[in-house]
């Protein structure tokens, strides 16, 4: 029963805030979501005995996570996480989620400016923005570790409406860029992973945004429920994103719209290894009518931390994550990709362990 009454109050969390968003109230969905988060890890102390279920030395602590929409996969994700670590795990401090990231590097980039002290990130962009490689005049993260990764894969996928391949005969990106075709492309807004992801690409072929409008061509860097809006009504040709299956805004696009789901080719995808990501074969129907596997590149999520809070907090949570993994599975399904044997490798998470994680990795003897 109590069980369940967390997982009620986590879940009714995203609920009310998907509902105040749609209302334009995103501020106030924010809000809603703090207070609801932090009412279930407050309850979740308290049936489980507080400070006294996990005897930590830091105590009574609040420590904002930021992620990405309400509406998206990866905020599932992390509610989950703190839902299943709500039960004692880290003792009486709490964590809230603020969905106030929008993806890629941005989750690292507010917790280097402090405006939190963990969030959801991913590989590719926190590796760069590690090295001091993001872009240029941008100095290398400073107060940014990691705790995991491979959270989850995120796949790179390029869909072609039914109507462009009709119309243009064209089956692969590269035939597009070859022809300097006046092509359409929608992306996810500036500093996500999607919009890394893009220009990465762009960059393999050795063209911009620029030479695509030169073309006739144009570019909308918008919000998922946008990009699919406009492939739905024929005003956009192409989509490229970095993201996880299932998400909620292309599931439903695939469903109610013809699209392909586009392979990449073999010399791309080494010149995007290149540049950190991993070469994979999407599964077959993993979009609705994509009935082939489709060779594609891939990153995957990350959780972070600043450097300054507690190595006893990090490694409660490291623990919890790593050895509760089932538990968060029953919620995100999404999370069964998840190894903390490789979790803790640079290659997962494009960033420098925190002490704390470093030692539970080390206890559990999954690192040497």
């Amino acid at each position: 029963m109590k069980k369940n009454k967390k997982m009620a109050v986590s879940f009714l969390a995203a609920a009310m805030a998907v509902s105040l968003m749609g209302c334009g109230g995103t501020q106030q969905a924010a809000e809603t979501t703090k207070a609801l988060e932090t009412t279930a890890a407050g309850e979740a102390a308290t049936e489980t005995g507080g400070a006294g279920a996990t005897e930590l030395t830091t105590s009574g602590q609040n420590y904002i996570l930021a992620t990405q929409g309400v509406d998206t996969t990866v905020y599932s994700r992390v509610a989950a996480i703190v839902e299943v670590l709500g039960k004692g795990d880290l003792g009486n401090n709490t964590i809230e989620i603020q969905p106030i990231s929008t993806g890629g590097a941005a989750g690292a980039l507010l917790i280097e400016e402090n405006q939190s002290s963990f969030a959801s990130g991913s590989n590719v962009p926190g590796k760069r923005l590690a090295e001091g490689t993001y872009e240029e005049g941008r100095a290398p993260l400073q107060n940014v570790a990691a705790v995991c990764g491979g959270t989850d894969i995120t796949w790179g996928t390029i869909m072609f409406t039914d109507a462009f391949v009709q119309k243009t005969g064209f089956t692969t990106l590269e035939e597009v860029f070859e022809a300097k075709h006046p092509v359409r492309i929608v992306t996810k807004a500036p500093g996500s992973f999607g919009m890394d992801g893009a220009n990465d690409l762009l960059d393999c072929f050795g063209i911009t945004w620029e030479d695509i409008d030169s073309w006739g061509g144009a570019s909308y860097h918008i919000a998922p429920s946008q990009m699919t809006d406009m492939l739905k009504e024929g005003s956009a040709d192409v989509s490229i994103d970095i993201v996880s299956l299932g998400q909620p805004a292309f599931t439903e696009l695939c469903m109610t719209s013809t699209m392909h789901v586009i392979e990449l080719k073999e010399e791309t995808r080494a010149k995007m290894n290149e540049k950190g990501y991993n070469s994979m074969t999407m599964p077959a129907n993993s979009w609705n009518g994509q009935t082939e596997p489709v060779e594609t590149i891939c990153g995957c999520e990350t959780i972070l931390v600043r450097k300054d809070v507690p190595d006893d907090v990090v490694y409660a949570l490291t623990k919890g994550i790593c050895e509760k993994k089932n538990e968060i599975v029953e919620l995100v399904p999404a999370m069964e990709s998840f190894d903390p044997a490789t979790a803790w490798t640079i290659e997962m998470t494009g960033i420098e362990l925190h002490p704390g994680a470093a030692a539970y990795y080390k206890d559990a003897g999954l690192m040497k």
